[in-house]
């Protein structure tokens, strides 16, 4: 009699669904950063480091970071998104990811993105990309439509140039390692009309300036030959467009073609903020990111 009860409490237990213990991982200080991140190995031979934050029983949320930033580019609003499963990787060539010799087209970025999501096991996420990675986020969501849920596009473009004569690629193809963190190309990069916080952005530019040579090139080059106008028709996920309207590399005219191309989207102007308004004003813009994202 014992073993039956025995195998019918076992059995009862089996059918007993395991429930998640959530557990809160709060976001790194600015000294603690680097020493925070992860890194996981991608089939394709890429290690991508990312940092962990948040409710991991909360719904997954992708940041991917812009041009020579990193995963701390977004720690200035991570406090504001706690109630989330975050996940701020560095992108291939940044932070303390892989920097191999090539490749950096956009499609390179947003397959690592994609492997990145099998990789820690989250089948769907929302995600939000700044500049790059915006432009990452839009072949992500192109390209692995089951992969995103909400998108949201920051400082964005569907056609950034950057060739010959452009300030980008006239000030990018000449630099040479090592790069002065302090110089003035250095410091006209990390531009912003608003205070940031100076703990953040010196560590910032000084990573920054740590990014090899060929990203700084190869990327340049991704960009230049990037134009995702004839794509756009091919995103369904609910989107919503960032924009700070002193942005001098993604001016009114993109953001013209951005609305053009993604009519359904909503698009919010933030007043005398820059390309990195999301560092300008980390809560006023979690705010609004956070009513389009819990939207039904």
């Amino acid at each position: 009699m014992r073993s039956i009860r025995s195998l019918a409490l076992a059995v009862l237990l089996l059918a007993v669904p395991v429930v998640a213990v959530a557990e809160e991982i709060p976001a790194p200080s600015q000294a603690e950063w680097a020493g925070a991140k992860k890194s996981i190995d991608l089939p394709n031979g890429q290690k991508i480091a990312y940092v962990e934050m948040g409710d991991t029983t909360g719904k997954p949320l992708l940041l991917i970071h812009g041009y020579t930033d990193n995963s701390r580019s977004w720690s200035l609003l991570a406090p504001y998104l706690k109630s989330r499963h975050v996940f701020a990787i560095d992108l291939r060539g940044h932070g303390k990811s892989s920097a191999p010799d090539c490749c950096y087209a956009i499609t390179d970025l947003a397959n690592d993105a994609s492997l990145f999501l099998d990789a820690v096991g989250v089948k769907k996420a929302d995600v939000v990309g700044h500049s790059l990675g915006s432009m990452t986020a839009q072949m992500l969501a192109a390209t692995h439509p089951e992969k995103v849920d909400h998108l949201v596009l920051v400082s964005s473009s569907l056609k950034p140039g950057g060739g010959p004569g452009s300030w980008l690629w006239d000030n990018i193809m000449p630099l040479q390692a090592p790069i002065d963190p302090n110089g003035k190309f250095m410091t006209d990069w990390y531009w912003n009309p608003n205070p940031v916080d100076m703990d953040y952005i010196d560590r910032e530019r000084a990573e920054s300036a740590g990014v090899p040579i060929q990203v700084w090139h190869g990327v340049m080059w991704g960009l230049s030959a990037y134009d995702f106008s004839s794509l756009a028709p091919t995103i369904k996920a609910p989107m919503m467009i960032f924009w700070g309207d002193q942005d001098q590399l993604f001016d009114s005219k993109h953001q013209d073609a951005l609305k053009k191309a993604y009519p359904a989207a909503k698009f919010e102007a933030f007043a005398g903020a820059g390309h990195n308004m999301f560092w300008e004003f980390p809560e006023k813009v979690a705010k609004s990111l956070n009513g389009f994202l819990d939207a039904p």
